[in-house]
């Protein structure tokens, strides 16, 4: 066997002709440090290896010796740094590979979260928007350390698989996460679990800002910061240490309105002790597009529900015009919001404060658009239900009509051709159809000739049409809330037909209120995230706001009062211009944006040629010229 290496091996007689000892660092499998310093004027790697840490304090004497002085993890000049009380902190300007990794256990949660709990009700809304909540605080917490003082080291490896770990703790509770009933007892298992898995993070968070704190100790205008982001992360976690012993009885509610409050206040503490230090700021880190890379995940989940509702739609024989229309006009919303988000946002350095608040406003922003792409996708299908049980309710009327004439006029076969039709149209079996519907319509044969069963035939219309519905709704995955049967059976058909409708007016509510809340969001965003601004800017804003607000008060067509109930509103509901409605909306102020930046763009261009026409003594003097 030949031997390749000894004791008096020396590297060089290993390398090429055309490598050095540095590249030769450089391109083989990466050397990672025990742990880092977060500081880029010594660019320190603890390590047992002292020649690694020559050959990397070698590469940081290159880099320093290049244009503007720029280290491999700023682009910032050192030179700027000339306040002593304050470190000079290595910033990477883009995200890592493992900071990305992180974000998929986000989309693991969020999608399997979606995929089990439907938006049916708004007890069901409230129980989606506060897992989500959850959810976000944690991940905006994370990113915050991230985008100012991660760097690559084994103890930053280390920390970082506990956070995949308290990922994938709130993956295993959210199938179980479901306050829509108010029963607590029933879940308290996994709400006591929720809050340790949320006061671990938080103390696996307080820990590594604690080592930031003692690499910085020496300067005095970090100090204190440092220490209070240790401080409200630690409280944060006594806090929710002590919430999870809350969780019983009618106390339950308390405890689970602790939980949003204390993320609620976290952050915006966190928030506001970065903000009071500029060294612990925002600027010039990859903030923008942490959370820009977090919109496409949103704006992801929404074609994967797309893609969900184009599959259920699909197994039932085709597509209809209408159908068609909407799935076209739900996958231009999606990409409308993408250009409406992603051609607004200016990278450049913003206010301390205002990209604080730009970054939390994120988060209301990111629940709307949530519930847009989720009201996109069921209300696709929704389309598809109507063509289904629009036509099937139709016949069904005329048989109870021509019943309730004559009794002996009632064809039995047409009433089953009916059925079958639906099934082997839409249903594509007859499995869904259960030995209940079978029964109710012996039943119905039974009364046929004799009127003096009307009460008994009545029974036995309403169950076949419920059980035809449930067999529709449940082969698009459709779960409706039930209302309590009575003994009225007019009242019990009513009530069948209501509770589809509750179930996708919820869904049309929390739609069009979305989506207008959405546009005058991203007004807000383009007013905290661009530093100057022109009338035309100023235009746009408030075109956004004016869209958003017709959105949103689309919405108030429907009224709970049965007595005072729009028909326009019924007919609205059913028809296919839902989803066309918000594309209309959101391509126009997508198009009066383009026109207002072209006017904008071309006023500016006239005043700079203007200018440099005039001559020079004719211009207006300015000072400190």
């Amino acid at each position: 066997m030949v031997k390749f290496w000894s004791k008096s091996t020396k590297i060089n007689d290993l390398l090429t002709a055309d490598q050095t000892p540095m590249n030769f660092a450089l391109t083989h499998p990466k050397h990672v440090p025990l742990i880092t310093s977060p500081l880029a004027d010594d660019y320190i790697e603890l390590s047992h290896s002292p020649s690694r840490q020559a050959a990397v304090k070698g590469l940081h004497s290159s880099f320093q010796a290049t244009d503007g002085d720029v280290t491999p993890h700023s682009s910032e000049p050192a030179e700027r740094y000339q306040d002593p009380d304050e470190p000079n902190l290595r910033r990477a300007h883009e995200s890592s590979t493992i900071q990305l990794f992180y974000d998929l256990f986000f989309v693991a949660n969020l999608t399997t979260f979606t995929s089990v709990h439907e938006v049916t009700s708004l007890e069901t809304l409230s129980s989606y928007i506060a897992f989500f909540s959850i959810l976000w605080f944690t991940w905006l917490q994370v990113a915050l350390f991230d985008v100012r003082f991660s760097n690559d080291s084994a103890f930053e490896r280390f920390c970082k698989a506990l956070q995949f770990g308290v990922m994938t703790g709130l993956a295993v509770i959210g199938p179980n996460y479901d306050t829509s009933g108010g029963d607590f007892d029933t879940f308290r298992s996994s709400f006591e679990a929720l809050s340790l898995i949320l006061m671990f993070s938080r103390l696996v968070l307080a820990l590594q800002y604690t080592t930031i704190w003692w690499w910085t100790k020496d300067y005095k205008k970090v100090r204190l910061p440092l220490l209070a982001h240790v401080g409200i992360l630690f409280a944060t976690a006594m806090i929710f240490l002590g919430l999870s012993f809350s969780f019983g009885g009618a106390i339950g509610l308390r405890g689970r309105i602790g939980w949003y409050v204390v993320i609620g206040v976290e952050a915006l503490a966190i928030l506001l002790v970065s903000g009071r230090s500029k060294c612990l700021s925002f600027r010039k880190t990859g903030i923008v597009e942490r959370l820009g890379l977090l919109t496409l995940i949103i704006l992801g989940e929404g074609v994967i529900g797309m893609s969900g509702s184009i599959a259920k739609v699909s197994s039932a024989h085709g597509f209809t015009a209408d159908v068609i229309g909407m799935i076209i006009s739900g996958v231009l919303i999606i990409y409308f919001l993408w250009m409406l988000y992603f051609d607004q946002i200016e990278t450049e350095r913003v206010g301390t404060m205002s990209q604080q608040f730009w970054a939390l406003l994120h988060f209301p922003f990111h629940v709307c658009v949530l519930l847009v792409v989720e009201g996109v996708a069921q209300l696709a299908v929704w389309r598809k239900v109507i063509d289904v049980l629009t036509p099937f309710g139709n016949a069904m009327d005329i048989y109870i009509q021509m019943y309730s004439d004559n009794p002996h006029s009632l064809n039995i076969s047409a009433i089953n051709n009916t059925i079958y039709d639906v099934f082997n149209n839409f249903v594509n079996s007859t499995e869904g159809a259960s030995p209940y519907y079978e029964e109710a319509f012996a039943r119905l044969e039974g009364t046929l000739g004799n009127t003096t069963n009307r009460t008994e035939a009545g029974i036995a219309f309403l169950d076949i049409v419920t059980s035809v519905e449930d067999v529709v709704l449940n082969t698009y995955n459709i779960h409706i809330k039930e209302s309590v049967e009575t003994e009225d059976v007019a009242k019990n058909l009513v009530n069948a037909q209501e509770d589809i409708f509750a179930t996708f007016t919820t869904v049309f509510l929390y739609f069009f209120v979305a989506a207008g809340v959405t546009l005058i969001l991203l007004a807000l965003l383009f007013y905290l995230g661009k530093r100057r601004k022109t009338r035309g800017e100023y235009l746009s804003m408030a075109v956004r706001i004016f869209f958003g607000l017709g959105l949103t008060l689309i919405a108030t067509m429907y009224n709970s009062d049965p007595e005072v109930a729009s028909n326009d509103f019924n007919n609205y509901l059913s028809s296919a211009w839902m989803l066309p409605t918000v594309l209309i909306a959101y391509g126009i102020v997508i198009l009066l944006d383009t026109v207002l930046v072209n006017y904008v763009r071309k006023a500016v261009y006239r005043r700079a040629t203007n200018q440099a026409a005039i001559p020079l003594y004719g211009r207006p003097e300015t000072s400190g010229t």
